[in-house]
C-alpha cells in the first residue's frame, strides 16, 4: 500500500478544498493543511486511498456525529470520496502531546507535575464524554492527545478515532460481551493495556483508563517506560519481548518515587470489571487533590509552556536484585554456619506465659502465688514482651513509624489527654504526620484521630458514632449513573468540598467553647468522608492548623 500511495500523486483541490502543506502521514494515509475555496476556512484534511485495507477514514467518520459538541472533540467538516481518494475535513488542531514531548525530552528527562495532572484531568474528561456516548478510543498514545486551535490552546483534543468502537450495540443497546477468542490486536505497543495487548483480550472502558494511566506514568518515568526503549518491534520475537516486559512490570515499580494517585490508578484500572463503569469523578478529584497539595491553580488549562517547568516528582529505580540476593545469600550462610547445638542445649529467646493454642511447660508464680510473672531466672533469656507505653516510648526515641501506626497511635494519646495543651499539641502532631506522608487520603487511622479528637472536645464520657461511614459508589452499569451537575456520584464534589472546608477554617476561629468545636470537627470529618478521594487539601490543613490555635487558647 506504501508503494501505491507513491505512485498515486495527492490532488491540489479535493471536495472545495485547497490542499497545502503536509502536516504528517502514517501507514495509509496523510494529513495535510486545507483551505475551503469559498470560505476560506482552514482545516485539517485526511487523505487515504479508497482501495486501503485498513480503511481507517471510513471507519472514522462513523463517530464524528455522536462526539459532536463535546468538549475537546474536533468537529466534522466534510467527509467523502472524489476520485481515488477518501477524505476527511476536520479542526486543524495545535500540536500533538507526542510532539512537545519530544522537543522536551531534548532539553530534561520528564514532565513537570502540573502538566501531568492537566492532562490527566483532561483525558480522563475526554474519556468521559467518548464514553457516555457508547464509544471507546481503544488507541490512547500522546500522539492522539492534542492542543487546540488558536482560540482554543489550553484545551486538550483527542483526535483518531479509526480503532474505535461502540461498545454499546446499536441494535440491542446493551454492552457488547466479553471474548477469550483469540483476536487481533487493535491499539499500540506503548501505552494498550496488558489485558488487550498481552492477552488478546475484548478492549472496553476499562482499557482505555488502564492505556492512559500507563501514559501519564511514562511522562514522568526518566527515558519513558522500558519496554518503549527501543523502538517499534521489527520481529515477532522482539514483540514477544515486549510484551513480556510489560506484562511482568509491577504497578509499584512503575510508580517508584511518585505520588501514591499514580499506582492507585493503574491498579484502579486493572481491577474493574469487563462492563463496569470507571469512576470518572473519583479520579478528577484525586488529580485535582494532588495539584493542590503541591500548590498548582487551573489545572484544567494545559499551559505550555509550562509555568512550573523544572520537575518535581519522577520515577525512581528499583533497587538492584542482584545486591538484594546476595545479601540474603549471606544471611542464609551465616544462618548455616551457626552452632544451635542439641535440642536441649537451646536458649530460649522469648516465652510468653499464655501462648495461644500451646500449652506453657509451667505457669510462673510471683510469691504469693497470684500468678504474676517474676524476673526470668535464667540471664540469658530475653523478653520480648513490650507494654503500650513502652512501644510509644520507643517510638519517641526514634524510631520511624508508619502512617497508619503513627495515627493509630495519637488516637489512643488524644483519648488520654487530659487537657487541651495536650490536645492542641497531638492536633499539630496529627498535621505533621499527615502532611509528611506522600499520601494525604485520610485512611481509617485518621478518621480515628478526628473520633478521639470529637469525644475529648465534645464530653470525654459518652460514646460518640464514628465519623467515617460507608460512602455509595456511583451505579457500574452502562454509564447512566446517577450524578450531581459537576459529576460527582453520591458524594461532595471538588468545590463543594473546597467551599465548606474554607468556611470551617474561617469559623473555627470564632469558636468559643470546646463544644463547638467539637461540631466543627465532625462538619471537618463529614466532608472529608464523603469526598471523592477522602484527601485533606490545603484548606483542610489550614482548618486543622487553625483548631490547635484555638484549643490552646481556650484552655
Amino acid at each position: 500500500m506504501a508503494d501505491q500511495q507513491r505512485r498515486l500523486p495527492y490532488p491540489k483541490l479535493i471536495a472545495n478544498h485547497l490542499v497545502g502543506r503536509k502536516l504528517g502521514a502514517g501507514f495509509s494515509g496523510a494529513i495535510f493543511v486545507a483551505r475551503n475555496i469559498h470560505s476560506q476556512h482552514e482545516v485539517a484534511l485526511k487523505l487515504q486511498p479508497i482501495d486501503e485495507p485498513c480503511p481507517t477514514n471510513r471507519y472514522e467518520r462513523a463517530f464524528y456525529p455522536a462526539l459532536q459538541g463535546g468538549k475537546g472533540m474536533p468537529t466534522l467538516w466534510a467527509a467523502g470520496q472524489e476520485g481515488p481518494w477518501d477524505y476527511l475535513a476536520i479542526d486543524l488542531l495545535g500540536r500533538s502531546l507526542d510532539s512537545i514531548h519530544r522537543d522536551l525530552m531534548m532539553k530534561q528527562d520528564v514532565w513537570d507535575l502540573r502538566s501531568v495532572c492537566c492532562i490527566a484531568v483532561q483525558v480522563i474528561d475526554r474519556l468521559r464524554t467518548m464514553h457516555q456516548r457508547g464509544i471507546l478510543h481503544r488507541d490512547i498514545q500522546l500522539g492522539n492527545c492534542v492542543v487546540g486551535p488558536s482560540h482554543d490552546t489550553k484545551t486538550i483534543y483527542m483526535i483518531d478515532f479509526g480503532f474505535s468502537k461502540f461498545y454499546i450495540d446499536p441494535h440491542t443497546k446493551r454492552h457488547i460481551p466479553d471474548s477469550k477468542e483469540p483476536r487481533d490486536f487493535i491499539g499500540n505497543y506503548w501505552f494498550s493495556s496488558v489485558r488487550v495487548h498481552c492477552k488478546g483480550r475484548v478492549p472496553s472502558r476499562r482499557d482505555d483508563m488502564e492505556a492512559m494511566a500507563l501514559m501519564l506514568i511514562h511522562l514522568l518515568t526518566p527515558g519513558g517506560l522500558s519496554w518503549t526503549r527501543n523502538g517499534v518491534p521489527k520481529t515477532d520475537e522482539a514483540h514477544d519481548v515486549l510484551m513480556r516486559e510489560k506484562r511482568l512490570a509491577r504497578p509499584e515499580d512503575l510508580c517508584r518515587g511518585l505520588p501514591p494517585v499514580f499506582e492507585e490508578f493503574l491498579r484502579y484500572s486493572r481491577k474493574l470489571n469487563f462492563e463496569q463503569r470507571p469512576d470518572y469523578e473519583r479520579w478528577l478529584d484525586e488529580f485535582y487533590d494532588l495539584a493542590d497539595e503541591y500548590g498548582y491553580e487551573d489545572i484544567d488549562k494545559f499551559i505550555w509552556p509550562s509555568p512550573y517547568p523544572a520537575p518535581t516528582v519522577r520515577v525512581t529505580a528499583a533497587p538492584k536484585p542482584s545486591s538484594r540476593s546476595s545479601d540474603l545469600e549471606g544471611v542464609l550462610n551465616g544462618l548455616a554456619n551457626m552452632h544451635l547445638g542439641s535440642p536441649g542445649e537451646r536458649q530460649v529467646l522469648g516465652e510468653r506465659p499464655n501462648l495461644v493454642n500451646r500449652d506453657s511447660p509451667a505457669a510462673p508464680k510471683d510469691d504469693k502465688g497470684k500468678g504474676k510473672s517474676k524476673a526470668p531466672a535464667n540471664p540469658d533469656v530475653i523478653d520480648l514482651t513490650t507494654s503500650s507505653d513502652e512501644e510509644n516510648a520507643r517510638s519517641r526515641a526514634g524510631v520511624r513509624l508508619t502512617k497508619a501506626a503513627h495515627l493509630a497511635q495519637l488516637a489512643r494519646e488524644i483519648n488520654a489527654a487530659s487537657d487541651n495543651r495536650a490536645l492542641a499539641r497531638l492536633v499539630r502532631e496529627f498535621v505533621r504526620v499527615m502532611q509528611e506522608n506522600r499520601s494525604k487520603m485520610l485512611t481509617k487511622e485518621g478518621f480515628a484521630v478526628l473520633d478521639a479528637l470529637h469525644k475529648q472536645l465534645g464530653d470525654p464520657s459518652v460514646f460518640i458514632a464514628p465519623l467515617r461511614t460507608t460512602r455509595p459508589r456511583a451505579s457500574h452499569g452502562n454509564g447512566n449513573a446517577s450524578q450531581n451537575e459537576n459529576g460527582a456520584a453520591g458524594g461532595e464534589t471538588r468545590q463543594g468540598k473546597m467551599n465548606k472546608l474554607f468556611r470551617l477554617g474561617m469559623d473555627v476561629r470564632g469558636a468559643g467553647s470546646n463544644t463547638q468545636l467539637a461540631k466543627l470537627v465532625a462538619e471537618f470529618g463529614s466532608v472529608i468522608n464523603r469526598s471523592s478521594g477522602r484527601t485533606v487539601t490545603k484548606d483542610g490543613f489550614g482548618f486543622l492548623n487553625g483548631l490547635a490555635a484555638r484549643i490552646e487558647t481556650l484552655s
